[in-house]
């Protein structure tokens, strides 16, 4: 069956109604949801919690009993609509935000599946995840809205014939990682839950606790923050700026936060531009970093600086609904460069070799992880799907080595290494080598195509601060005498930042855009 009709948009910015107290009291409300069902979890926390402060932001506050109000109108909203059927995809395109959280809940409540997007998405890259999930509601402010006028207003001419679903689908969430192909990760209810869980026990996440929430909802680790906070009904903080470090110094005074969690890149922010250790910052408990390696010695760094507050080293995946393992605080030092830790509680991680035994200590093999955590499987891709759940295990795609006590350590991703006239190149490995022998913060190394040579190498290094006379000439002469050929970069750039995607990590697909385009500019003056 054929049908043509409009992208619905559904804004969620205008006032929504106050429900009375008495409505959301009334058992006939809850029927017939699960009680597996993310929103009904959330429900049971705001109830528990009505009047409780569930959210600060810059301009306002809002209780737990109005953001389950606020979810309940989205739920009745998206009920009254024809573009909606149980298990619909519903496209949130909001930022961090209360109507996020109502976004989120309820589309849940209503049954519906979260297909969360960052508002600034690439209109094809949107078009290509709309068709692709058949999604026909659209959940954002006005604001955004009018940005995309004429993408909502063009006719849709595509079959709407249900699509088979996993049972207890949650959400969608879509990941390129560093890679820029996305993935549609799709997490259930339970996966969503236990993740909260096993979060809540290892940071011991209470109705005490106050995030300052500044990863992104709409990603996985940013999602990992929401759920196991708003489950535990803590007080989740939106206030300060990534861009100015210092900001988030003075929203974690001025709001009490209990913690921060970032990505690699932020750390590196705050300790280079922020007042952080200077600032007295009695209410913080700990801060953690995921998505990427932060090097050691900037691990430790931030651990001092914030003392007695402790700094949490993490690992995780989108296709674990964000975390696996940590690195016990007080071993941060003693246990060293690119170690992930242990599982999480409830999830088990072990290190493989091909043929799924356990490596010895010292032996690279691949990670795999097992537990409630671990995703349904990639949307409409059966084939990666399979690659990638084997015998009840997730198998991460990462590499690792496990000393003789059981710690893990990260050795790089498996899809990462570059084959060059024969050779295998693992782009840490060049890395390493600038940043241990010149004075360069941080460095990246990104395979790129040159027509008729092939597979080429790019580096791009972030000088350090007193490194005023470094240049690309000197940073390719020591790799050209130190290094065997097969590793030595064509193309080197240095750069005052690394540019990020909107997961606030650094953009490969772009530095290989870039890397092209400056071999193609070189070679047309030659």
């Amino acid at each position: 069956m054929e049908a043509t009709q409009r992208i619905e948009t559904l804004l969620v910015d205008v006032e929504l109604g106050v429900e009375q107290r008495s409505r959301l009291l009334d058992a006939s409300l809850w029927a017939g949801i699960p009680e597996e069902n993310v929103g009904k979890a959330f429900a049971d926390t705001a109830l528990a919690h009505e009047t409780k402060i569930a959210l600060v932001t810059a301009s306002r506050t809002s209780t737990y009993g109005q953001l389950l109000a606020a979810a309940i109108e989205v739920r009745d909203r998206l009920w009254k609509s024809p573009s909606f059927a149980l298990g619909s995809r519903v496209l949130l395109l909001l930022p961090n935000s209360r109507e996020y959280i109502v976004a989120c809940y309820g589309t849940m409540l209503a049954g519906g599946v979260v297909v969360p997007l960052a508002p600034k998405i690439e209109r094809t890259q949107f078009e290509s995840i709309r068709q692709s999930t058949a999604g026909r509601i659209v959940i954002t402010q006005s604001r955004i809205a009018r940005a995309w006028t004429e993408t909502f207003e063009n006719n849709i001419n595509e079959s709407v014939e249900p699509l088979a679903l996993p049972v207890g689908l949650a959400s969608i969430m879509f990941t390129g990682g560093s890679s820029g192909t996305p993935k549609g990760v799709m997490l259930s209810h339970r996966n969503l839950i236990e993740n909260a869980r096993s979060i809540q026990k290892y940071l011991a996440i209470d109705t005490d606790d106050r995030p300052l929430c500044l990863l992104p909802f709409y990603h996985a680790f940013g999602n990992s923050v929401l759920q196991s906070h708003i489950l535990a009904g803590s007080q989740l903080v939106l206030d300060g700026n990534a861009a100015f470090p210092e900001t988030l110094v003075d929203a974690i005074s001025k709001h009490n936060v209990t913690s921060l969690s970032g990505v690699p890149d932020l750390f590196r922010f705050l300790l280079e531009r922020s007042s952080l250790g200077k600032t007295e910052l009695r209410s913080l408990k700990y801060m953690a970093v995921a998505g990427g390696e932060l090097p050691h010695d900037l691990a430790v760094q931030v651990a001092a600086r914030i003392a007695p507050a402790k700094f949490f080293v993490m690992y995780g995946q989108t296709e674990a609904t964000a975390r696996l393992g940590f690195v016990p605080p007080q071993l941060l030092s003693e246990l060293g460069r690119s170690c992930i830790g242990r599982a999480v509680p409830d999830v088990e991680l072990d290190v493989v070799d091909e043929s799924g035994v356990r490596v010895a200590p010292g032996a690279i093999g691949e990670i795999r992880a097992r537990g409630a955590n671990i995703m349904l499987g990639y949307w409409q891709d059966a084939a990666l799907t399979g690659e990638t759940l084997r015998d009840g295990w997730l198998h991460t795609g990462d590499l690792g080595t496990v000393d003789d006590s059981g710690w893990i350590y990260h050795r790089g991703r498996r899809n990462a290494l570059i084959k060059i006239a024969g050779y295998r190149i693992h782009p840490s490995d060049v890395e390493d080598f600038v940043t241990r022998n010149l004075p360069i913060e941080q460095a990246v190394l990104v395979p790129f195509e040159l027509p008729g040579l092939g597979t080429r190498l790019a580096l791009y290094v972030r000088p350090k601060a007193d490194a005023q006379n470094l240049n690309a000439f000197e940073i390719l002469a020591r790799c050209r005498a130190e290094l065997p050929r097969h590793m030595v970069p064509d193309e080197v750039q240095l750069l005052n930042s690394f540019p990020l995607n909107d997961a606030m990590k650094i953009d490969r697909p772009r530095l290989i855009a870039m890397a092209t385009a400056a071999a193609a500019q070189r070679r047309r003056i030659a």
